[in-house]
């Protein structure tokens, strides 16, 4: 059993939660991660990337010249791609770069990132509590004594009217990202150095990565 430390916001260890060895003993299918990563990067782009053709630049309707007879290269407009002013030859023009995913690819990237992140001793629980007024300093001291201030930190929280406090707390952290347990989806999880996990949400993510359901991915 591969074992998690469990802190207090004070980042005192007042525990550990056990992993079974069976969830991490399969190597990480590091081609379905980069294929959802590469998807989901695609799906971030709005593609309104836009060039005018020679035929969308404004002039150039007349014959510069005649075609015969000057000694100069025969030309038919200023605005064609090699002059000055003139359009852009097979430049970009707006476009969908959306990747459909099935399901179940999400959902088994999701179970990779986390095994991933366990397999490297980057995932910690957190048990919030006393955090009765919106207060960015405690979790700035919880960082700076377990030493994760200066590092890309996911915070992983239950969807609950009674994290209002927790939110305002933490969403002024310059280096740390927060998400709800049923919106998180892999690469939040790739990109961030250490991952942050409410201790109530322990067993949701243990069910989950031995075959249940997290919610929505």
């Amino acid at each position: 059993m591969s074992k998690i430390n469990v802190y207090d916001i004070e980042g005192n260890i007042i525990g550990e939660k056990e992993i079974s060895d069976e969830i991490l003993k399969k190597p990480i299918n590091k081609n379905l991660l980069y294929y959802y990563t590469v998807s989901y990067l695609s799906n971030q782009r709005l593609g309104t990337h836009s060039t005018k053709t020679r035929g969308e630049v404004s002039g150039g309707g007349k014959k510069p010249w005649r075609q015969k007879g000057t000694g100069r290269a025969r030309v038919g407009s200023i605005r064609n791609p090699i002059w000055r002013h003139g359009g852009i030859a097979f430049g970009p023009k707006p476009r969908d770069y959306y990747i459909k995913l099935p399901k179940k690819v999400k959902r088994a990237a999701l179970i990779e990132s986390l095994r991933d992140k366990l397999m490297e001793n980057r995932i910690i629980f957190l048990k919030v509590e006393g955090i009765n007024l919106p207060k960015t300093k405690i979790f700035n001291n919880f960082f700076k004594k377990i030493g994760f201030n200066n590092e890309k930190v996911l915070f992983i929280m239950s969807n609950s009217e009674n994290k209002k406090n927790v939110v305002l707390s933490v969403r002024n952290i310059p280096y740390l990202k927060y998400d709800y347990i049923d919106k998180i989806n892999a690469y939040e999880i790739l990109d961030s150095d250490r991952v942050i996990v409410e201790e109530e949400l322990f067993e949701k993510i243990k069910i989950f990565l031995e075959g249940g359901s997290i919610g929505s991915v």
